[in-house]
């Protein structure tokens, strides 16, 4: 048989197409929504602190404990969807969401805007990662690809409209409309019951509250550290504190997982080489592309002296070749299989970073724009196959967590980028060479600032040459014939 090709029968017995049609358009809404609520906030931070008369300083709480909560969160709605059954646990994320967006419409003071926030976050921490599980379960592995293709397309429109869409909204009516979509997806809550497949929760399983506490600790030293690092410094106790808490909690958390009988990260997920490997790329791809959406604004303000609506014309061609790669890759996935898209997108990816670090740094506004158009494609062709992959390495019962901690080390990449770059360009801001020999002219402290996210991006493409990735009609196969079997002893 032709590779991620389906004859007659092998059709009919994976599932209602107009089914599958319907549960990855509902679940890429429902992503859609999240994303664009926290690409529109951001822009509507200095009208807020005008409004409440809070310092920026002040003004970062918010953001900070909303990072923190989905972090934090996500992980925990894998755990609880194994136990409890992964539709009644994405309902409940729905409603949290929406009346966490509610209670942000109508907030009469700072300090209730930032529990609004947090209420948000926590319901929102399941919506991108159970929702993928959600159709992982739906869709046989053949077809997942373009289906995850198409939810990450969404994830690029709504980081590419997010900002723009956010501004004009803060401008016509205030920042509290921009609380309006999050508060209509409480629609999604009845749908979800009668679109997504009631699953079979493991009654026999516990949940291991001191290990999730030990890895929220982890989690949430790890963003306050790297936080405050820009503000404070290294040596400073308010960075070497939190990431203390972090290194201690994840001791602890390894020496709980070896020795409880039913711990909060089964020990088979970290013994899988592959997924090990998958996790480390998924961090490192989210680093390397958030690190330079916020160091580009930085570098054409201060190098090239453009204003930001210049600047957010020179960033858009990137988002929209992200956001039509990202559907192409899934059907590629599903043809050829994931590693070949991934590998593509992370060499591309290593390239762009080094032509930045080379040449964009200092060069000319179009240069930087050429440049980042390989940026866009090189996350659009690795983003989908990277999400599609863990459902190819690890069996059907441990998706759901497996899923959850790749968002969530996913999502630390991404603050972990943006503060590891904006911390080397503030340390090398008086430097009169870069490190990189190519570099000429203006923008050291930048091009040194890219060799960064260069490095982490080159271990990842290593990684990348290690990883064994189960052809998507190989996992299929295997996984009607567990179904079939299943059917049979019972």
């Amino acid at each position: 048989m032709k590779s991620g090709s389906l004859d007659s029968e092998t059709a009919s017995s994976t599932g209602d197409a107009s089914y599958e049609r319907l549960i990855v358009f509902f679940i890429a809404g429902c992503v859609f929504i999240s994303v664009l609520n926290t690409n529109m906030f951001n822009v509507a931070l200095p009208a807020i602190g005008r409004e409440f008369d809070v310092t920026p300083g002040g003004l970062g709480w918010v953001v900070t404990s909303y990072s923190l909560v989905f972090g934090i969160g996500t992980p925990f709605y894998g755990r609880l969807a194994d136990m409890y059954g992964l539709r009644r646990m994405f309902m409940i994320g729905l409603t949290i969401f929406s009346i966490g967006s509610l209670a942000c419409m109508v907030a009469p003071t700072y300090p209730l805007l930032i529990v609004a926030r947090i209420i948000q976050a926590a319901g929102t921490a399941a919506i991108p990662a159970l929702g993928t599980a959600a159709v992982f379960r739906a869709i046989p592995a053949e077809r997942r690809g373009a289906a995850t293709g198409i939810t990450a397309a969404m994830v690029g429109i709504g980081s590419a409209i997010g900002p723009s869409l956010g501004g004009a909204i803060t401008e016509i009516i205030s920042w509290r409309g921009l609380f309006i979509f999050g508060a209509m997806l409480v629609i999604a809550v009845p749908m979800s019951k009668r679109i997504l497949h009631e699953d079979d929760p493991k009654g026999d399983a516990t949940l291991d509250l001191p290990g999730g506490f030990l890895l929220g600790a982890m989690i949430a030293g790890l963003l306050i550290g790297m936080t405050n690092l820009e503000s404070y410094g290294f040596t400073s106790p308010w960075v070497l504190g939190p990431l203390f808490v972090a290194a201690a909690s994840l001791m602890l958390l390894n020496y709980r997982i070896r020795t409880t009988a039913d711990p909060f990260i089964p020990p088979d997920l970290l013994r899988h080489p592959d997924y090990r490997m998958l996790v480390f790329i998924g961090f490192a791809m989210l680093l390397t592309h958030m690190g330079t959406l916020v160091t580009v604004p930085i570098l054409l303000d201060r190098v090239n002296e453009i204003g930001s609506a210049q600047i957010g014309l020179i960033m858009l061609p990137s988002a929209v070749v992200l956001s039509i790669v990202g559907p192409i890759a899934g059907r590629l996935t599903d043809r050829i299989g994931a590693i070949i898209p991934m590998r593509a997108g992370i060499a591309i990816s290593f390239t762009a970073l080094f032509l930045m670090s080379s040449f964009g740094s200092g060069g000319t506004a179009v240069t930087v724009m050429l440049i980042l158009l390989l940026t866009g494609l090189g996350m659009g062709l690795a983003n989908s196959p990277m999400i599609n992959s863990v459902s190819l390495i690890l069996p059907q019962d441990r998706t759901s967590l497996g899923v959850s901690i790749f968002h969530m080390t996913f999502f630390l990449g991404g603050a972990f980028g943006a503060t590891m770059i904006t911390s080397v360009i503030d340390y090398r801001t008086n430097a009169s060479d870069a490190l990189n020999v190519l570099h000429r002219g203006t923008g050291v402290e930048f091009s040194d600032a890219f060799l960064v996210p260069l490095t982490i991006c080159g271990i990842a493409l290593v990684f990348s040459l290690l990883i064994r990735i189960p052809k998507p009609w190989e996992v299929g196969a295997a996984e009607r014939g567990e179904s079939n079997a299943n059917r049979d002893s019972e």
